[in-house]
């Protein structure tokens, strides 16, 4: 995995997470509350669709078990950026992982090539 979080010079208390590879192995972005601006997912390697899964906790997490509080669908072969410009809020700390196999709270099946996403936080 190939996971960098780094801060947005322009923008004070932002943060850009990118994750090159991401999988159904769950990634901590940010331990403390804040909120979502934009979620980017690029799936143009992959035959099949792929769901970022997106945790409001510091507490442990269990994909395919725990149910998530954000899911974002990317279609096959295709990238997709959902925006909220207000931001949406989370209250806890922020982890996420990327399956193939579920919408919802089942799915364990992480993507066959890289599948990529870029989330701002603040």
């Amino acid at each position: 995995m190939a996971l960098s979080i780094s801060n947005i010079v322009a923008d004070v208390g932002s943060v850009y997470c990118v994750q090159t590879d991401a999988t159904s192995t769950v990634d901590v972005l940010t331990g403390s509350s804040g909120k979502i601006f934009k979620v980017e997912i690029d799936n143009t390697a992959n035959t099949a669709a792929v769901f970022v899964k997106l945790w409001d906790t510091t507490g442990s997490v269990t994909v395919g078990t725990t149910d998530p509080h954000f899911t974002f669908k990317c279609p096959a072969s295709a990238l997709r950026v959902y925006s909220c410009p207000s931001g949406a809020a989370f209250a806890a700390g922020i982890k996420a992982a990327c399956v193939t196999d579920g919408g919802g709270t089942a799915g364990t099946t992480s993507p066959t090539n890289d599948a990529i996403y870029r989330i701002q936080l603040s």
